[in-house]
């Protein structure tokens, strides 16, 4: 969700918040998907082969477009798209021969063999993760989209009534509390 969520959260601003390739490796790097080390060698290799990095950064926005599609087809019970679903399909296949399992805590993890500067190697666990929450739950998972008025950012409801309707309650749900106060009693205290 937090690759998809990159694009920005309000509709009047809506782009890929990412605006080129080392912008792209340091949200990897932030999430946890990259360390230091992979990062400075993918930024190294970029400098090298700045179309190979561009056409990386191009996948990356398609890959991104296609996700915000496909969970607004889960959230409304629709069929999902079959060209985007494709294009994720083929993306997370050729991210696969990099997949291992590995000790983690607790027990064993999934990580990531290969060139250390491979360029999209910070899009492999986020197509991974993806493909995890679809097949999940049949296929529909719990993902919602924030209620709050102009938030686009998904999230999924994991809580235990399935009734979670911010994003993060702190920023949204707060946002709109703070909104409906101020609607039934701001202006009565602006009056004295």
């Amino acid at each position: 969700m937090a690759f998809v969520n990159t694009a920005g959260a309000r509709k009047k601003n809506r782009q890929l918040g990412l605006t080129g390739y080392g912008e792209l490796v340091t949200w990897g790097q932030q999430a946890g998907f990259v360390s230091t080390r992979e990062a400075e060698a993918m930024r190294r290799r970029a400098a090298k082969h700045p179309d190979e990095a561009a056409a990386v950064f191009a996948r990356a926005a398609a890959v991104r477009a296609a996700l915000f599609r496909i969970f607004l087809a889960v959230m409304g019970e629709k069929h999902l798209p079959a060209d985007d679903l494709k294009l994720i399909s083929e993306a997370w296949a050729s991210a696969m021969p990099a997949v291992r399992l590995v000790p983690g805590e607790p027990g064993v993890v999934v990580g990531w063999a290969g060139d250390e500067d491979a360029l999209d190697r910070m899009l492999w666990p986020v197509l991974h993760s993806a493909a995890e929450l679809l097949v999940s739950l049949e296929g529909r998972p719990d993902v919602k989209q924030c209620a709050a008025k102009g938030c686009l950012l998904f999230f999924v409801d994991r809580t235990r009534s399935r009734k979670r309707l911010w994003c993060q309650t702190r920023v949204c749900g707060h946002r709109v509390a703070s909104l409906a106060h101020y609607h039934r009693f701001g202006r009565k205290g602006r009056q004295r």
